[in-house]
Parts: structure tokens; C-alpha cells; sequence
């Protein structure tokens, strides 16, 4: 009996040790929720929008920035334990599931394609996680990871805050990622604006100093 009770005790520890909770990787349920993910802005390429449109229960003005469609960009989801990999950059967040396209119908923009059901290694069904939601232009279907494009400068690309939710475990469905909220991509400026920008600083610094 002893025995049995002590093999019941580590297959538990066992379980614990390797728990699995899935997410649903998709930033639209039909009636649950709706939270689009944007483009470049064309006016100010280089500024990040993060949080909710005005006209979908949050205070960001979208006006102007197009939302993203088709199989050109992609998205993926990382996720870390709540206390660890705070930042947006840190490396400790794993990457739950690699890489997905956008929906390509017109009537879907900013919906990311697909039913994904993702398995994130650690969670129990009880513990909340950080997720992090992260978007960018696959140059062609050529650049598949956020590594590969943040190796790439040029570009375009930009992630989610950082958003809180408990992943379930199986028979559960999985978790839906309602605290998840709207964000764009960032583009490079244009070297045109750049120098621009630098002429017009040279300017200021040179009416002060004659000041």
C-alpha cells in the first residue's frame, strides 16, 4: 500500500513538473471579442501604438493606419511566468507558437488566420502567465521568426503589451486571449525625414547659439 501511495506521489510531482496549458493564439472569437492588429502608420512611421481603437472600447486613435492582411506579415505569441521577463525585449520569454499568417479575406483585416490552440510548457490550469503578442512584415514568407526579423532593421515590425491570462488544461477549451489588446507596426523613417529632421535640428541648435 505504502508503495502504491509513493508511486501515486511522484507521477503527481512527475505531472506537475511537465504541466501543459494551452491558448488560443487568435485575436478574434465571433461574439466574445475583436482586437485587431495594425500596420504602419503612413504619417509617422516610426511611433508605436499600443491599447485599444477609440471606436473598440479602448482610447488610441487608429485613424489613418491601415490594418494588416494577408499571408505577407506574421505574428507569433510568447509567453513567460508572471514575475519573470517583464520586458518586452527579454529573452526570457519562450516562444509558445512560432509563427502565423493574417487572415487574407477582406471582410477579417487585422484577424490573425486560423483556430491555433497552442500549448505553452509550465502553466498548471490555476497560475496566471505574461504573454506577449508579436507582429512584422515576412518579407515575402521569406522571414518566418521574430529573431530572424529583428535582425533586420529595416523591417517593419512591433509587439503587444504585455498582457495577463490564466491557460487552461486539458479537457478544458483553451484559453481565450481576451486581455489581449490592439497594437501597429513600426516602420523606419524614410532618409528623406531623417535628414529632414537633422537639418531642422542643426537649424535650432545654430538660432540659439547666435542668440
Amino acid at each position: 500500500m505504502k508503495k502504491i501511495a509513493i508511486i501515486a506521489v511522484m507521477v503527481a510531482m512527475a505531472s506537475g513538473a511537465f504541466a501543459q496549458g494551452i491558448v488560443r493564439f487568435q485575436n478574434r472569437v465571433s461574439g466574445v471579442f475583436l482586437t485587431p492588429i495594425y500596420g504602419v502608420n503612413p504619417a509617422a512611421p516610426g511611433v508605436r501604438l499600443s491599447g485599444n481603437a477609440s471606436t473598440n472600447g479602448g482610447a488610441v486613435n487608429y485613424t489613418g493606419v491601415p490594418l494588416l492582411a494577408g499571408t505577407g506579415f506574421s505574428a507569433g505569441l510568447f509567453a513567460a511566468p508572471v514575475g519573470q521577463g517583464n520586458s518586452l525585449v527579454t529573452a526570457n520569454y519562450q516562444t509558445a507558437f512560432a509563427e502565423a499568417r493574417f487572415q487574407t479575406a477582406t471582410t477579417l483585416p487585422g484577424v490573425i488566420n486560423g483556430n491555433n490552440a497552442v500549448t505553452v510548457t509550465g502553466p498548471d490550469g490555476a497560475t496566471p502567465w505574461n504573454f506577449v503578442v508579436r507582429a512584422w512584415d515576412n518579407s515575402g514568407g521569406t522571414i518566418l521568426t521574430w529573431a530572424a526579423a529583428m535582425a533586420n532593421p529595416t523591417l517593419p515590425k512591433g509587439e503587444s503589451d504585455v498582457f495577463t491570462l490564466t491557460p487552461t488544461v486539458t479537457p478544458n477549451p483553451a484559453a481565450n486571449m481576451t486581455t489581449f489588446t490592439s497594437f501597429n507596426l513600426v516602420g523606419v523613417p524614410e532618409p528623406s525625414v531623417i535628414a529632414l529632421g537633422a537639418i531642422g535640428l542643426g537649424a535650432l541648435l545654430f538660432r540659439r547659439r547666435k542668440a
